[in-house]
């Protein structure tokens, strides 16, 4: 039981920083690394060599998923800062005169296409913003934005999240996909519903049918069919894009029903507006699906050395533990796109060669805690599973949770991810326990994994960092259970679908 404690401690850590001083990320994550850390060169005691090649393996890790979110939000603030937002704004509030639709469109799917494109609470905060300013309840919409978007944290950011769980599992990540796939596919279903509820309880819920129901069979079978064929970098925004294109042709049917009247109002720039506001993403999608047919196989991996601790512990070396395919890794897709881009926008006026510097400087701003808080847990991970901790803490949860552990899966990726503040970090720190807590079971390791990635998604919705900068973009600061008395039961109740789902199909 000691040995139980002791590999708790770091976690148990990181948790106590996070949630009781809370301390921002990046020195919570410090403090769970130095435990860790102490706990790896005095009990393991692997010798110099062993903690060079340890924390080798965190850093690698943190270079391949942190370059991924550094071109997400790159891409990101080009675009924002080119108007684009803004145009597609005006446009999908040209289109809805519904304006419960509106609210299920915002929250369930466009949020979505943008946690496709960079996450990070960015997605919430830009529905809450456009609710807020048309004109909905602050608390309500909030908490619907939190929610409505948290199915497609795990395949959003550019596919970061998979890619950290695959960085630390040895279950195939298409195997791991497709399954994340399914779950996904349930989780969705009810964060749409949940918005519904949100909006105005079961009265809005069943109302919010007609357009949940089409719309989540459509989305579900983009997202299952793109995970078959492991377009990971794309599976996000694309399920998005294509649910905000089916909740518009919805709306169309429904409001031509119901003659409810249209509204007149031109977009700024028109089509072409919008089409150039798009662009970037159109690009990536089109050099995505290029590159995933021709599949160029020029890589660049990074193995790693096997060593022998003082204790007499062996350390298997690594073949291949870190690999880049070059040419389809999303960084190198969006690098691309965005030089292209600039160059467009530049030619079209949308763009000031001084935006680019503004660009580049919100960028490192942005995403400079995160890189931090990626690497310092990709090292704690890394300490965890070479010492056995991560074995350890499996192996007991295990035993208290027998042929239950399917449902436990699903509340620890959700406690993951409201510890962490993050669905990648979640994965990072519990993927290899839930996968070896699965093999010493004899259950599916593809299924637990998937299940750990979509359940930490569900839990992004109640996250406390993400919560506070939602209601600092509502003017909610300090008032934030407002916000947790309308996301925190539908939270739960989807991790327990996602558990009772789990124990139904291992």
């Amino acid at each position: 039981m000691a040995e139980f404690f002791l590999s708790l401690l770091p976690i148990a850590a990181l948790l106590i920083c996070l949630l009781i001083i809370k301390l921002p990320a990046k020195y919570a994550s410090l403090i769970a690394f130095a435990i860790a850390m102490a706990e790896f060169v005095l009990w393991f005691e692997p010798g110099a060599f062993g903690i060079w090649v340890t924390n080798s393996k965190g850093l690698a890790m943190a270079v391949f998923v942190g370059l991924i979110a550094l071109g997400a939000m790159l891409l990101y603030n080009l675009v924002d800062v080119a108007g684009g937002f803004s145009r597609i704004n005006d446009f999908l509030a040209q289109i809805f005169k519904d304006r419960f639709a509106l609210f299920i469109m915002i929250t369930w799917t466009f949020s979505a296409f943008l946690q496709g494109i960079a996450g990070y609470g960015i997605p919430a905060v830009i529905a809450t913003t456009i609710l807020v300013k048309a004109g909905y309840d602050v608390a309500r919409s909030a908490a619907a934005s939190l929610l409505g978007h948290s199915w497609s944290i795990t395949f959003g950011s550019m596919g970061s999240s998979i890619f950290a769980i695959d960085m630390v599992t040895d279950t195939p990540i298409r195997d791991t996909l497709i399954d994340m796939s399914y779950f996904g596919s349930l989780g969705m279903l009810c964060c749409g519903l949940g918005v519904c509820f949100i909006y105005g309880g079961f009265r809005s819920m069943l109302q919010g049918l007609k357009y949940v129901l089409p719309a989540w069979l459509i989305m579900s079978a983009a997202l299952i069919g793109m995970a078959y064929v492991e377009m990971v970098s794309v599976i996000g925004f694309v399920t998005g894009m294509i649910g905000v294109a089916v909740m518009i042709l919805l709306h169309k049917l429904f409001a031509k029903k119901e003659n409810i009247e249209k509204n007149t109002e031109k977009v700024t720039d028109g089509h072409r507006g919008l089409f150039d506001s798009v662009l970037p993403y159109v690009m990536v999608i089109v050099m995505s699906i290029g590159f995933f047919i021709l599949s160029p196989k020029l890589e660049l991996s990074f193995s790693f050395a096997g060593y022998e601790s003082a204790q007499g512990a062996i350390v298997e070396a690594e073949e291949d533990y870190v690999t880049f395919n070059i040419l389809k890794y999303p960084f190198t897709i969006i690098a691309i796109t965005t030089l292209l881009s600039i160059a467009y926008y530049l030619k079209i006026k949308r763009l000031k060669k001084t935006d680019i510097r503004v660009i580049l400087s919100t960028t490192v701003k942005k995403i400079k805690s995160t890189e931090i808080t990626l690497l310092f847990l990709l090292c704690t991970a890394s300490i965890m599973m070479d010492s056995g901790m991560t074995t350890i803490l499996s192996t007991t949860i295990v035993d208290f949770a027998g042929q239950g552990y399917a449902f436990m899966s699903s509340v620890i990726g959700m406690l993951g991810a409201f510890i962490t503040g993050s669905n990648t970090n979640a994965n990072i720190l519990f993927g290899y326990l839930q996968e070896t807590a699965a093999l010493s079971l004899g259950m599916t390791t593809a299924v637990i994994c998937a299940l750990q990635s979509v359940s930490a998604s569900v839990g992004g919705a109640i996250g406390p960092t993400t919560t506070a900068l939602v209601a600092a973009a509502a003017e909610l600061s300090g008032r934030e259970a407002e916000i947790y008395r309308h996301t925190l039961a539908p939270t739960i109740i989807t991790t327990a679908v996602l558990g009772l789902a789990a124990l139904l199909v291992i």
